[in-house]
């Protein structure tokens, strides 16, 4: 089934930003739309697709004989992690690859995957508590030590849920988190709740480690696509950076009270 430039680059657009801002790989997006417009024979000389693609933006250009070349921009203005929407996207890729199905066939699987539900609040308030009371124990700290983690952990989602809501970066929401963390994790020691509010803090920051920038980041570089891995870099850098400006100031102010 033959499509026109226009909907090829219609359809790869929307593919390689709904990939980028789920959290796959630069190199991963790049290769998909690659084979996607060859299945449809654009990789020859005179008729072939061209995609630039880094966290933050992606370039498509697609070239179709002696028609003026069509480009165009998406800005990616937020990323996430939502493997299963990857996963779901990867698979309709080898399926147009496979199948060639016409340009309908494709919008209505992409608007399947784009409309897939997610995690709700309650699910990911419970996976902030698990993570912070299972690395604080990690750590070694005490059951005690793990409790107090979990319910900071759940307050953090509460505020990381309503800081995002005006979309600061990430430098900036990972100094409020860990501000949160390392202010509450003091105040239960100063209660006496527990001795080492140090084992609260690792556990309940651990919410904010940027895991999956860190190793998209060395894909990127393995891959050869430096820019972008300099981005995700900087980003990480950024992000732990926030978390221990926000951890120290917390608890040098709380020393001089």
């Amino acid at each position: 089934m033959e499509i026109t430039a226009n909907e090829l680059l219609h359809i790869t657009s929307r593919i390689g930003s709904m990939l980028i801002t789920c959290g796959a790989e630069i190199y991963r997006v790049e290769d998909s739309l690659y084979r996607i417009a060859a299945a449809y024979g654009f990789s020859g000389e005179s008729r072939r697709i061209e995609v630039f693609a880094i966290p933050a933006s992606l370039i498509i250009t697609i070239n179709d004989g002696d028609s003026p070349p069509l480009t165009q921009t998406v800005r990616i203005s937020s990323r996430g992690t939502n493997l299963d929407r990857v996963d779901k996207l990867n698979n309709l890729s080898r399926y147009i690859c496979s199948e060639k199905p016409d340009f309908p066939t494709i919008q209505k699987h992409i608007d399947e995957i784009s409309g897939r539900k997610v995690y709700g609040d309650a699910v990911r308030l419970f996976s902030y508590a698990i993570v912070g009371a299972t690395f604080s124990l990690f750590f070694g700290g005490t059951p005690s030590d793990a409790l107090c983690s979990g319910i900071i952990s759940m307050v953090v989602f509460g505020v990381s849920k309503f800081v995002n809501k005006v979309k600061p970066s990430v430098f900036f929401q990972s100094v409020i988190g860990s501000v949160v963390i390392a202010s509450l994790s003091v105040f239960v020691s100063k209660l006496g709740l527990t001795e080492s509010f140090d084992k609260i803090i690792i556990g309940a920051s651990m919410n904010l480690v940027p895991g999956v920038t860190l190793t998209n980041c060395m894909r990127d570089f393995i891959a050869g696509d430096f820019l972008a891995g300099m981005y995700t870099l900087t980003e990480a850098i950024l992000i732990a950076a926030g978390m221990a400006v926000g951890a120290a100031s917390a608890i040098a102010l709380a020393s001089m009270i």
